[in-house]
């Protein structure tokens, strides 16, 4: 599909997709105000991350357990990446992704997870629950765990967005 290059990264978080009942793929999921994209997740950068967020933090003297927590975060930081780059960066970074446009879309429906309860960790903890995303294409049905750390709000509007009369809203 030929996207424009104005486009840039409005949200980007991680997903899973179910390719059958024991096959799942980690993908990146980047959202633009007329595209979803989903790419293979770059297991690669994230190492590289990793590495480099814990010379970062060896370099400041942090303790071994601080350095692994800090490294731990590498797929965070590879996600956070992605939001304001262009649809063109995008696909030479990542050129086996997928781009699905209004034209490709046929139902999109979007299953928010329950909010979980506060923490005082911070945002991003484990055992949040993912929002469960289905894609109907012209070439098949998608089915996506989407991030729980996700903006449940900031997701549903930009897939309004993309699908505009497709959306179907869930509860």
């Amino acid at each position: 599909m030929d996207t424009p290059e104005i486009e840039t990264v409005l949200l980007a978080c991680q997903t899973v997709e179910r390719q059958g009942a024991f096959k799942s793929v980690e993908l990146t999921m980047l959202l633009t105000r007329s595209f979803v994209v989903l790419a293979p997740f770059d297991q690669t950068k994230v190492r590289k991350i990793r590495e480099a967020r814990t010379a970062d933090a060896k370099s400041r003297g942090a303790s071994r357990f601080q350095q692994m927590w800090y490294a731990a975060q590498a797929p965070f930081a590879l996600i956070d990446g992605y939001p304001g780059m262009t649809i063109a960066d995008v696909m030479a970074e990542l050129p086996t992704a997928r781009t699905l446009g209004y034209a490709d879309l046929e139902e999109v429906s979007l299953l928010e997870s329950t909010p979980p309860p506060p923490s005082h960790f911070g945002p991003r903890t484990p055992g949040e629950p993912p929002h469960k995303l289905m894609l109907t294409t012209t070439t098949g049905e998608i089915s996506l765990q989407v991030d729980g750390h996700t903006d449940p709000r900031e997701l549903r509007r930009l897939l309004k967005e993309i699908a505009i009369d497709k959306f179907v809203a869930n509860e």
